[in-house]
């Protein structure tokens, strides 16, 4: 199989945290501010979640669908937060029903006031196969619960939003990929889930939305498959079944990062360093001294926007 080539907008790729995106820099504070992460009860969400307590937020909710993994992860959220002003709150929510979307929206505001930050993370990886053969019930779920699921929360979010409101959406690569054989069933609906999340920035500009690759996480390599994200759980199999095994150690090493690299970039994003990158896609393994040297690039050009290669529109 002939994989995409891994380009990176900067020569530093990252695998872990460092310092530039540490949550307890006082830059990256989250002082104040009330934060929702979709899907934040395991793995990248949890990550997520954990560093925006790390940042100090007001409040951090995560939202689900499993009451046992809500409660996990709001306890570790809660052990990890810098200050015990923190408040952790959990609410089960279907997020394909937008009546429990609003119930649980609802619930939170209730008790912390307005949301500054959503974090929509919540997302679902159709079963790999290829198009002849695929069975279009897996296409349409894929559809429902990346691209329903996400406009559901937004149109719940912006009426209940603060008045420096962020959007960070988390995303794949396979989305802008070229086309990957297997990946076509997760590709498609998560690409529509970016058009929609571009039609929603471009509608709503008082919004600063972000786009996130999180990155790679093979579940062989940590043990833990809820810390697995979705195109790890795609990609990892496919690459190691079709390249010579002399290449599987470089392989790993530019494929898996720590959870923590994509949560504690989160925080970044949200915070004031990075409003340059409104309405731009970016991977959390790019290192951030070396975007902000790009950010007048980035902010006024074409620069990571999704488009159409040599067509200036």
């Amino acid at each position: 199989m002939d994989l995409p080539k891994l380009d990176s907008l900067t020569k530093t790729w990252h695998t872990e945290p460092y310092p530039s995106i540490s949550p307890t820099r006082p830059e990256l504070s989250a002082k104040g501010k009330n934060v929702i992460v979709t899907g934040g009860g395991t793995g990248i969400g949890r990550a997520i979640a954990v560093a925006f307590a790390q940042a100090g937020a007001k409040s951090v909710s995560i939202l689900g669908r499993r009451v046992d993994k809500l409660k996990e992860g709001a306890e570790a959220i809660s052990k990890e937060a810098t200050t015990k002003e923190t408040k952790v709150l959990y609410e089960k929510a279907d997020l394909s029903d937008r009546s429990q979307v609003d119930a649980a929206l609802k619930s939170i505001t209730d008790q912390v006031g307005k949301i500054d930050i959503l974090v929509s993370n919540a997302g679902f990886l159709p079963t790999p196969g290829q198009l002849l053969d695929y069975d279009p019930a897996f296409l349409m779920r894929g559809f429902e619960l990346n691209v329903l699921t996400t406009l559901n929360i937004l149109q719940a979010f912006v009426p209940l939003a603060g008045p420096e409101p962020v959007v960070i959406n988390t995303s794949t690569a396979i989305a802008h990929f070229r086309p990957v054989t297997g990946a076509g069933g997760y590709g498609i609906s998560k690409a529509a889930n970016l058009k929609l999340v571009d039609y929603f920035a471009w509608e709503n500009p008082q919004i600063h939305v972000v786009n996130l690759q999180p990155g790679f996480v093979p579940t062989d390599l940590n043990g833990h498959p809820d810390e697995a994200t979705d195109v790890g759980k795609i990609l990892l199999p496919l690459v190691t079944a079709t390249h010579a095994s002399r290449d599987h150690e470089k392989l790993m090493m530019a494929f898996c990062i720590l959870a923590e690299l994509p949560g504690q970039f989160a925080v970044w994003l949200a915070s004031p360093e990075a409003k340059f990158l409104k309405s731009k896609f970016v991977w959390s393994n790019w290192d951030v001294p070396e975007m902000l040297e790009k950010a007048e690039e980035i902010k006024t050009t074409k620069l990571l926007d999704w488009k159409l290669e040599g067509i200036a529109m």
